[in-house]
């Protein structure tokens, strides 16, 4: 977990275009090929894209006094709680 880790905003807007999933590239830098084999995920089952008209996840946060942003699709979100931050929804 990162230190100096301050969300900014969190929203839920629908994409005008398609979109690179950040979440896509996070899931894969931050876990092994055996996790998500064990947790019974493929690289292929994970989404790439955000497309045109779909409602996505974007954070704006500052990370060691530097702005980040991330837009996130739900399943790759929903995967990154549960997986990496062991959080469980009800």
């Amino acid at each position: 977990m990162v230190a100096n880790f301050e969300l900014l905003k969190r929203t839920y807007p629908v994409s005008k275009f398609d979109r690179n999933c950040d979440g896509y590239k996070y899931i894969l830098d931050n876990t092994s090929w055996l996790e998500r084999r064990r947790w019974g995920i493929k690289k292929n089952d994970l989404q790439r894209i955000i497309k045109e008209d779909e409602k996505y996840i974007y954070l704006v946060a500052k990370e060691d006094g530097v702005f980040r942003t991330m837009c996130l699709c739900f399943s790759n979100y929903a995967f990154i709680r549960e997986h990496i931050f062991g959080i469980e929804d009800d």
